[in-house]
């Protein structure tokens, strides 16, 4: 029997062309600044990351709407080097 499936949907607002996110290495493809990824219920801890290169003071935030159990948030503007990273971890 196949693992039950859970949705994790990621979201991002950034006028930068330079923004990248994975989750557990793996490159995610956001659309229209969102994406969707499943990954298997009861599979663990997951880590999501992300980079952004854009003019230095330039906002940017991503978040992860879904599920509850691993919501998150991140507001940030770039200092002078033009460049941000992140990453957190959550268990599914």
């Amino acid at each position: 029997m196949a693992p039950d499936r859970v949705k994790v949907v990621i979201k991002v607002k950034t006028s930068s062309p330079l923004f990248r996110v994975s989750i557990d290495e793996k490159r995610v493809l956001l659309r229209d600044g969102a994406a969707k990824v499943d990954l298997a219920s009861g599979s663990g801890e997951h880590v999501l990351m992300w980079l952004v290169r854009d003019r230095p003071g330039a906002s940017y935030g991503i978040e992860i709407a879904e599920p509850p159990r691993a919501k998150m948030s991140c507001k940030a503007a770039l200092d002078a080097s033009g460049m941000d990273a992140g990453i957190f971890w959550f268990t599914l």
